[in-house]
């Protein structure tokens, strides 16, 4: 009698005030949706202005697109529990989760997260201790406010939903409107779905403009959303490009003779190697942290800028796009072609020189597992790899250090000529010094304290960031130190020997300090040199290029023969100098931005069908070993 004479009450008071469930419960669902996808935002960016920005007119059909995603969720959290608090916690507890580890990435690559992601979890537990957290200043409103609403959700779901929950056509409304909600989302998220595809092959699509929610559920669609080539389809499509790269070429540049042309070759991919000098207006140093590098490019046969697909991190790409030749604009940002493509042979640079003759090697001064290298080097034709493990020289600065990285290629230069001194000797190693400048606490930095840093601009970095940026200025410096090492061993020897340096990316400090001076497209770039012990003649300078046209850039400054995959590369670098997720510009110097619409959709079907037919070839290795063989 009790429990019936309350109802009776409660739906006295309803009446008496005009409310009902049916409308009590959606506005109570709508302010949790929005409150939730303030708290992603600010958790995710940590920065008043980006929340401003997301929050404006210009931006207003991003912001309903994810409030009716949030309300979606809810939604469906209620049709499940029959209860709105349940529903909110969890969505909370959600989205504290992925807003923080929205966060840590973002501001480590400017990136938030993607379905691809979930492919490299391993990579990024092994680094997640290393990632810096923003917090937001003002989070404690953002946290208060999600208690009154819990309180008020708490009360409502006490007083009106729990005595209603029994209410066949109050559910009934409830899952109505739930499948009313994804009907006029799908074709949203599908159309958007294909506005992202073009965005995604055209430039980079930024995470903060759309939203981390719509940013995760764009990757969810596009990622999987054009089908690639069958083999043969994908193969006519590379054919067409050989065959342009040959007819520019002619046979000026493949003569027989030059297969007797086999130098030493020495490659350094050097970590997070940025051209810091860039930064001057925001900071200044006491000393020219570049200077042992300009010495070296001073004394280069050629050098310029690498556009690199990645920033702040996913070294994989870089070095894959050199050694494989192939540009990974198309393959998805989360995604690691190490592991997709790479537990079987796959032609590459390195097979190319072992069938020239030469003895391959893979050095790399941290775990071998990572990016599944242990498997992908061996499987591009490497004779042997060196994790750290095996290294000789293992001097720490928090990682080992570019020093020791030099003394360990000059050892197993001299380790190698000791057994065979006619076989030509090819090396490539990957620095990690720079990765994250200062780790945990290690005892060993890479500070070089006899270089100032003062910030000419406020940046609003903490003490600790600051001393991070002083580490890797430190490092960089070093990096350059270690490089005029390496060049000045090999000056003393009889042998031709050359050496290709560039760095994989930008560090995670660039953007900040590069937005300062109104250039922060210039953190998609990284220096290269070719320098070599000999003169070479007849050397084309090519200042601004991919990284995947490096190798074959090298095999053209040195006369050497030429295969398929080379001729594809020289048929793309005619059309396009270069091309990346964040940088196009074609053979007449103009920018994708300055293009006229027709040049625009030629540009779009051309990088859809690099995007289709790479994970094709890729996907058949054994039909492709001959891209990268002499003819």
């Amino acid at each position: 009698m009790k429990a019936i004479h309350e109802k009776k009450r409660l739906t006295e008071w309803m009446e008496k005030f005009h409310i009902d469930e049916k409308v009590i419960v959606p506005v109570v669902l709508s302010i949790q949706a929005f409150l939730l996808i303030i708290g992603m935002q600010a958790i995710t960016f940590a920065d008043y202005n980006v929340l401003y920005q997301w929050l404006s007119i210009e931006n207003i059909g991003y912001v309903i697109y994810a409030f009716l995603l949030s309300f979606l969720l809810l939604q469906l959290f209620l049709c499940v529990f029959k209860r709105i608090t349940l529903g909110f916690i969890i969505t909370c507890l959600l989205t504290i989760l992925i807003a923080v580890i929205n966060n840590m990435k973002w501001v480590s690559l400017k990136e938030c997260i993607t379905i691809s992601d979930f492919d490299k979890l391993s990579e990024a537990f092994t680094v997640a201790s290393e990632a810096d957290f923003k917090l937001f200043v003002d989070w404690w409103g953002c946290v208060i406010g999600v208690i009154i609403l819990l309180v008020v959700t708490v009360v409502i779901d006490i007083k009106i939903v729990s005595p209603h929950r029994m209410n066949t056509q109050f559910h009934y409304y409830n899952r109505t409107t739930f499948f009313l909600l994804i009907l006029i989302l799908l074709p949203i998220i599908i159309a958007d779905a294909k506005g992202s595809a073009v965005d995604k092959l055209t430039h980079n699509s930024s995470a903060d403009k759309m939203g981390p929610v719509i940013y995760f559920m764009e990757s969810i669609f596009t990622a999987h959303m054009d089908d690639p080539y069958t083999f043969s389809e994908a193969k006519k499509s590379y054919d067409q490009y050989v065959e342009e790269g040959k007819a520019l070429v002619g046979k000026a540049e493949d003569k027989a003779e030059n297969e007797q042309n086999k130098p030493n070759i020495i490659v350094i991919m050097s970590e997070a190697f940025f051209d810091v000098n860039q930064f001057e207006g925001v900071l200044t140093y006491s000393e020219n942290p570049m200077a042992y590098y300009e010495k070296m490019q001073e004394e280069s046969v050629a050098y310029g800028n690498a556009k690199v697909n990645i920033y702040g991190g996913s070294t994989h790409f870089s070095e894959f796009e050199f050694l494989s030749g192939w540009n990974s604009k198309g393959m998805n940002s989360g995604s690691c072609p190490y592991k997709e493509y790479y537990n079987e042979k796959q032609p590459s640079f390195a097979s190319y020189l072992n069938e020239m003759g030469y003895y391959t090697l893979a050095i790399h001064p941290y775990d071998s597992f990572f990016w599944n290298r242990k498997h992908a080097y061996p499987n591009m034709g490497f004779d042997k790899f060196i994790d750290r493990s095996y290294m000789k020289y293992t001097d720490m600065c928090g990682y080992i250090s570019d020093d020791a990285l030099t003394n360990e290629v000059i050892y197993r230069y001299e380790e190698r000529k000791n057994i065979d001194s006619e076989e030509p000797f090819f090396c490539f190693g990957v620095s990690i010094a720079n990765h994250v400048a200062m780790i945990n606490g290690e005892e060993f930095l890479n500070t070089a304290d006899h270089i100032d840093i003062t910030y000419e601009k406020n940046i609003g970095y903490s003490d600790r960031r600051r001393q991070r940026v002083k580490d890797y200025i430190g490092g960089i410096s070093k990096s350059g130190e270690a490089l005029y090492k390496l060049a000045s061993y090999f000056k003393e020897q009889d042998e031709p020997t050359v050496i290709v340096f560039f760095g994989d990316h930008a560090p995670n400090y660039a953007i900040d300090i590069m937005e300062k001076k109104g250039k922060e497209e210039d953190c998609y770039t990284t220096p290269y040199l070719i320098w070599s012990n000999y003169e070479i003649a007849d050397v084309k300078n090519e200042a601004d290029i991919n990284i995947s046209y490096l190798s074959t850039y090298l095999l053209q400054t040195l006369h050497m023969p030429l295969t398929m995959q080379n001729y594809y590369n020289i048929a793309l670098h005619n059309q396009y100098r270069y091309e990346t997720r964040y940088e196009i510009c074609d053979v007449d110097g103009e920018l994708y931005e300055d293009m006229s619409s027709s040049k625009r959709d030629a540009y779009f079907y051309h990088a859809l069908d690099m995007k289709k037919h790479i994970p094709a070839l890729l996907a058949e290795p054994e039909k492709m070993q001959e891209v990268w063989q002499i003819p």
